[in-house]
């Protein structure tokens, strides 16, 4: 390919992300309703295990440090309710310093904090009160978050709910999530509990800060027909999407400064009448496929440790779809793949910025990046088995080692570009080189559907 270098905008920033209760470990108050569901499961997580450990004093800014040193400008992450309200109108003021504590050390080491007001999990009191099917519990968050936003005025991004879609279809529609509800017609009513909760506190928020930037994170699993030219299969994988995905940004675009896009993978829809089935995933696979039906095609790629393949040319697809649809900013506020032995993470971050480049390029208004994870951490219901982070955490004993991967991103995110050559030749091996310049080659140009032929 020659050289090529792909700049980024001055005003464009990568950071990484975590959740409250994915890395904070056991320690202090909490009452949430996670809690109680790994007491019922306590396979989920063993008893020698505590992962990284962020409540404790040192270690959050230990990982903090370390990717401020890696050229990050953003740092996500969470605050857990149950942690802050542990019972009803009780205040746990200790946790609100440490939460002081974490945010002041993420301004001081040059990084602009991201706050997730909800990240699935729900205080004890809550969930005891009907969880997200209660129309209370609208209000009990917006008060909440009300609350949280006036004792944090140092904070200008907020995230009120993370993955609306995924808690429905993982707490609501099937039992993988708290609070198991397995009841399709209920889904509807949590459905609207969500979308109500974002809209009032969308609208709480700009009364206290004007200036706040507020939005709403939502799980895009992207799908494309099999065949592009196919009518019938480009518009069931437009239906699919709409319904999986685009309805809920639907319901609260007038009530989102950007959209918060969740990316990690996508798969060709192949419409097949003899074929068509429900289908909620499998044991191996919990975070379901589709729950419409239709059949689904991996495309030749290499994968990631839950199977999901690295697709890039799905996650430009899908951003130019955002952009035509709701010419919104857009955060990538998560994009990562589980790797345990980190042989496809650079392979994976390399292309999918490359993918995000090209959007830019072509007038799509994408803000910042911000991958996931910053450290390994606790991946729900497969405990510590799936490693996301930039940072290896051993989970028993809390030893860090920054993955060679993530120097490949702190190349990019301190030089402000992608010198596409080098960084193939430096943190690529075996096929993969080849495999990603022929694969590069085509982002850059644009061209579509380069999954099936190169990968």
């Amino acid at each position: 390919m020659g050289k090529t270098i792909l700049e980024f905008p001055y005003n464009f920033h990568f950071g990484s992300s975590v959740a409250a209760y994915q890395v904070e470990g056991e320690s202090g108050e909490r009452k949430t309703d996670w809690d109680v569901f790994l007491k019922k499961n306590p396979l989920i997580i063993k008893e020698e295990e505590k992962g990284p450990e962020w409540w404790l004093p040192g270690k959050a800014e230990e990982d903090i440090s370390t990717m401020a040193g890696l050229g990050m400008k953003i740092q996500r992450l969470g605050f857990e309710w149950g942690r802050i309200e542990p019972e009803k109108g009780i205040i746990n003021h200790s946790a609100i310093r440490r939460y002081k504590e974490i945010i002041q050390n993420i301004i001081n080491s040059g990084m602009v904090p991201m706050v997730t007001l909800n990240h699935y999990v729900l205080p004890q009191w809550v969930a005891k009160n009907g969880s997200w099917n209660n129309r209370e519990t609208v209000y009990l968050f917006r008060h909440y978050a009300k609350f949280i936003v006036e004792l944090f005025p140092e904070v200008t991004y907020w995230l009120t709910l993370n993955e609306p879609n995924v808690l429905i279809i993982m707490g609501y529609i099937s039992h993988y999530f708290p609070p198991q509800d397995n009841n399709v017609l209920t889904s509807y009513l949590v459905w609207n509990n969500l979308i109500n909760a974002h809209t009032r506190t969308y609208n709480a928020i700009k009364e206290i800060n004007p200036q706040a930037q507020i939005g709403a994170t939502v799980s895009f699993r992207w799908n494309r027909p099999e065949t592009e030219s196919d009518f019938f299969e480009k518009s069931y994988a437009n239906f699919v999407n709409s319904f999986s995905v685009l309805n809920y940004l639907n319901a609260i675009k007038k009530t989102s400064d950007f959209i918060g896009c969740n990316y990690y993978t996508g798969y060709f829809l192949d419409l097949n009448p003899k074929k068509l089935r429900i289908s909620f995933g499998t044991e191996k696979h919990r975070i379901h496929k589709t729950i419409l039906f239709g059949e689904l095609r991996t495309p030749h790629a290499y994968e990631s440790d839950y199977g999901w393949p690295i697709v890039p040319d799905f996650f430009l697809d899908m951003l130019r779809t955002l952009h035509k649809k709701y010419n919104k900013p857009i955060i990538i506020t998560e994009n990562g793949i589980a790797d345990h032995s980190d042989k496809n993470r650079a392979f994976y971050i390399l292309t999918h910025l490359v993918a995000l480049w090209r959007a830019l390029k072509e007038g799509v208004n994408i803000a910042h990046y911000i991958h996931w994870s910053t450290v390994d951490n606790l991946e729900w219901i497969e405990g510590y088995s799936k490693k996301f982070g930039l940072i290896a955490c051993d989970p028993v004993t809390g030893k860090r080692i920054v993955r060679k991967s993530a120097h490949l991103y702190a190349d990019i995110a301190k030089n402000r570009h992608i010198d596409v050559e080098r960084l193939i030749e430096t943190y690529l091996e075996g096929e993969q080189k080849e495999r990603a310049e022929k694969l590069i080659k085509k982002l850059i140009e644009g061209r579509e559907n380069q999954s099936q032929d190169i990968i």
